[in-house]
């Protein structure tokens, strides 16, 4: 490496640590605030709030490190070019392209550790970070409820929708509970609704229990809709689940699409493909003369369209892994061309544009996750849309920069 590469390098590695450490202490702090609240109103311990913050990390400098990429490059160039240093180097012979390289080339690298660690890293933290909320929300299931009151709550964890009027903060007493399972039962799903005054959660070592007071059970008799059991009840005690782990993060459970690498989603694509394959060759053996058929196709019709929403989320999350880390090469481009042009130092004027730049970029990724996720768009096209559509305005933006 040549002294002026490492010169230009250097130019941009104190305004990348400054930018980082600066969005990096927004997020924690917004993350602080929270686990603050889980500290005192809740009582989780210490060590377990650390491991929180600790976890979550992981997403933050995912999501950290391209903005970081875009506001060194423009205050690096923007400084060298109101120092008079480009036009210095253009004056000795040295063209944009040239000062560009080593930049592109040390962007190329981080894309690729990047990349590594979004897709080996940053599932792992998720599913620890996902483990350890699981836990704590069964350690203290009031968690879940916090400022939901009225509202219909639906955690993976627990079977069933929740939803109630009112709680005692002090007591935790919550007051108007309502619950409703769906139970499966051969063809047909049948509802259970709860309805009791009151009731508070009962935690125990190896299980959560839900006592609840002066209440009646609804449930509908299966494969006949016009009749159901109502049963009245002073107390009723339901055991919501049997917790097999403390708070840990280290629990066996259930993995998503942000805690899962990407052999373990192509696994997952590959298996919802050959079921989806096997209800398509079901449809067509269906009898036509089957007084249920109209049902039994608008079951399957549902299965498949449900197949295809998981194969999309995954591919939605795969490309999603890989595209934020190309951002950096893009955000060079831009950073180097907005630098050159505006010719200003100075962290304010670097932060702004780069924020604008980067919030352009991350609504065309969340819109184009909506649209994958409603199989509006290829998940391909969706979630490498933005930078299909910034890295030629980049490209554009430096030719014209270079030739001022």
């Amino acid at each position: 490496m040549s002294i002026f590469d490492r010169y230009v390098i250097k130019e941009h590695v104190a305004p990348f640590f400054f930018a980082f450490s600066v969005i990096m202490f927004v997020l924690i702090l917004k993350l602080m605030l929270d686990l603050m609240d889980l500290l005192i109103s809740k009582g989780i311990g210490i060590v377990i709030l650390g491991k929180l913050l600790a976890y979550n990390l992981a997403w933050m400098i995912a999501l950290v490190v391209p903005m970081s990429v875009l506001v060194s490059t423009v205050m690096a160039f923007g400084r060298m070019g109101a120092a008079g240093e480009i036009t210095a180097m253009k004056a000795a012979g040295i063209s944009m392209y040239r000062i560009l390289v080593p930049v592109l080339v040390l962007a190329v690298m981080l894309t690729a550790g990047m990349a590594w660690f979004n897709n080996v890293v940053l599932p792992e933290a998720n599913h620890r970070a996902g483990s350890l909320r699981r836990a704590v929300s069964l350690a203290k299931p009031m968690i879940a409820l916090k400022n939901r009151e009225g509202q219909f709550v639906n955690d993976e964890d627990i079977p069933f929708v929740f939803r109630v009027e009112n709680v005692d903060d002090t007591t935790e007493e919550m007051y108007g509970v309502t619950l409703v399972r769906q139970e499966r039962g051969g063809e047909a799903n049948t509802n259970t609704v709860i309805v009791a005054e009151s009731g508070h959660f009962i935690p125990s070592s190896d299980r959560l229990e839900l006592l609840l007071i002066n209440g009646e059970i609804h449930r509908m008799l299966p494969g006949n809709d016009e009749r159901y059991v109502r049963s009245p009840f002073h107390e009723f005690r339901y055991i919501i689940k049997n917790i097999q782990f403390g708070l840990s993060a280290n629990a066996e459970t259930v993995r998503n699409d942000r805690s899962m690498n990407t052999p373990m989603m192509r696994e997952k694509i590959s298996y919802y493909s050959s079921l989806m394959t096997s209800l398509k060759q079901r449809l067509k053996t269906l009898d036509a003369d089957d007084p249920n058929l109209e049902a039994k196709v608008a079951s399957l019709d549902w299965q498949i369209v449900d197949m295809e929403r998981k194969i999309s989320s995954y591919l939605v999350e795969i490309h999603k892994k890989n595209s934020i880390p190309v951002a950096s090469i893009v955000f060079v481009l831009i950073g180097s061309a907005l630098g050159m042009l505006v010719r200003r130092s100075g962290a304010s004027i670097g932060i702004g544009l780069s924020i604008g730049f980067f919030m352009l970029y991350y609504m065309f990724l969340i819109g184009g996750e909506t649209a994958a996720d409603r199989m509006i768009l290829n998940p391909w096209l969706a979630m490498w849309a933005p930078n299909i559509v910034l890295g030629p305005l980049g490209i554009a933006l430096f030719l014209y920069a270079a030739r001022r």
